[in-house]
């Protein structure tokens, strides 16, 4: 019977993950750390409304006898911050991994993304779980993550006794996320194409990566571990489907336009010019490796998880 922590756990993957736990008889405590009121209530857990950037975090854990961390706490949708952004997502999981050390914790659950592999024009075609991420400078999240990836290396190398596994979904969506990607692509009057660009893009609902998380830590596995729906899907064809015209742009006007419109705070525009090159670029993962390990089976497809989009956004 395990106590877990769970950073993160007023989030959509955290409520949900929340009542596997609740149901799982290897689960015995679970103590939920958020700056916001959870969504889920169990009597198996205790809920701290704390920052994770909080030192106190390590006193928490002790106290507990905390044996599994699972850090799912992240700033989604850019700030206009990015020095408060990078502050609590990279400190923020520096901070987590010393009370995980700190605690004698054997597994340490990470939320990562596919974006830390970033959106390059040399990617290939499919990103795997053995594939090396890289750093995208021009988008904070997406930074942000390569780092905190490259932090928990360093972690995993000092404290040779704890299991450490990353998972990286791609775009999710489901009945309980509203992320600023979804946003952009359904409420902008067009799509931009940058220079005819159309890339295949790949959506992952929300229940199919609750579903590797759980299974990770279930499994108490350790490595690299993707969540992605079935199959991908054109940026073209999601502007068809949303009934959005499509518009081809050369990038030396598209970017520093949407940058200005950042700074000035402009009504649908939800991030900086480095969020174009996601639909610009390919930067799709593969999952094979992760299905194998996990014992995982079908899952929702990209198609099916966008047209969800479509629906409850009601275009």
């Amino acid at each position: 019977m395990s106590v877990v922590a769970m950073t993160g756990c007023s989030g959509y993957i955290g409520s949900s993950l929340l009542r596997f736990m609740d149901e799982s008889a290897d689960v015995a405590r679970i103590v939920g750390v958020d700056v916001n009121e959870c969504r889920y209530s169990t009597p198996k857990m205790e809920f701290h409304k704390l920052d994770v950037r909080d030192p106190s975090i390590t006193d928490l854990f002790i106290r507990n006898g905390v044996d599994t961390v699972v850090h799912l706490a992240f700033i989604v949708n850019p700030l206009h911050d990015d020095a408060l952004m990078h502050d609590i997502d990279v400190n923020g999981a520096r901070n987590v991994l010393s009370a995980t050390a700190a605690c004698g914790a054997g597994h340490l659950v990470l939320a990562s993304s596919s974006s830390a592999f970033g959106a390059f024009p040399d990617n290939p075609e499919w990103l795997t779980e053995k594939d090396h991420p890289r750093l995208m400078r021009n988008y904070t999240y997406a930074s942000d993550k390569y780092e905190v990836e490259m932090t928990t290396r360093i972690f995993r190398e000092e404290n040779p006794g704890v299991k450490v596994a990353t998972v990286r979904p791609c775009i999710v969506y489901g009945p309980n996320v509203d992320n600023y990607i979804s946003r952009f692509i359904l409420r902008m009057p067009v799509l931009p194409l940058m220079g005819g660009a159309n890339p295949e893009m790949q959506f992952v609902h929300e229940d199919d990566v609750v579903e590797v998380f759980f299974k990770v830590i279930e499994q108490a596995a350790e490595g690299f571990f993707h969540a992605t729906g079935e199959g991908t899907i054109s940026a073209a064809e999601i502007a068809e489907m949303a009934g959005i015209p499509t518009l081809n742009l050369p990038a030396s006007v598209i970017y520093p336009m949407m940058d200005i419109l950042w700074r000035l705070h402009a009504p649908l525009i939800e991030g900086p010019s480095g969020m174009l090159d996601l639909i610009r670029y390919r930067w799709t993962i593969s999952d094979e490796n992760t299905r194998l390990a996990l014992g995982l089976g079908p899952r929702h497809a990209s198609r099916d998880v966008v047209r969800l989009m479509l629906e409850t956004h009601k275009r």
